[in-house]
């Protein structure tokens, strides 16, 4: 029975820490974009060298996104922006617990870098990163929502099972 409860407690920690690695990684995503955003503003490099840079923030979790889409776009195999991008998202659906929706949003603004001037570019961002904002907010409630109530809910649900298979 206490295998029951604290397998049941351990599933429900599981479910809460996935609302908290999300607003983590939700702010990584704004930290990496202010990056982003200076490096344009006093830098002036290509996109190739800006994602080059983002790459080496080892401990956020875009860090092997940005690798891949510099190492792709370093090759001269005639892929489009968009085409290299939508290759690399896929991984980070799957590694990240970001929803479709911030991702779509990630996707839009690196499809629109490099089309317009700095000043555009830096606008684009800003506002990009108070959407992110936004999100961030949402996401805390979700953990003290959602995440404790789950958590809640199924070491819950884990006791009644153990009182009814006793």
């Amino acid at each position: 029975m206490g295998l029951l409860i604290g397998s049941s407690y351990l599933i429900g920690d599981t479910i809460y820490k996935s609302f908290i690695k999300r607003h983590k990684e939700l702010n990584e995503v704004i930290s990496i974009l202010e990056i982003i955003r200076m490096d344009l503003a006093f830098g002036l490099y290509t996109l190739e060298e800006i994602f080059y840079r983002a790459s080496l923030k080892k401990d956020y979790c875009l860090c092997e996104f940005f690798k891949n889409m510099q190492e792709d776009l370093s090759k001269e195999d005639g892929k489009t922006l968009e085409e290299i991008l939508n290759k690399n998202i896929v991984e980070v659906k799957k590694t990240t617990n970001l929803q479709s929706g911030e991702i779509d949003v990630i996707k839009k603004l690196f499809l629109t870098l490099g089309q317009s001037d700095i000043e555009s570019q830096q606008r684009l961002i800003d506002l990009t990163c108070e959407n992110l904002k936004k999100l961030t907010g949402d996401s805390k409630e979700e953990i003290i929502k959602k995440g404790s109530l789950y958590k809640k809910l199924i070491t819950f649900i884990g006791i009644c099972i153990g009182i009814i298979l006793f």
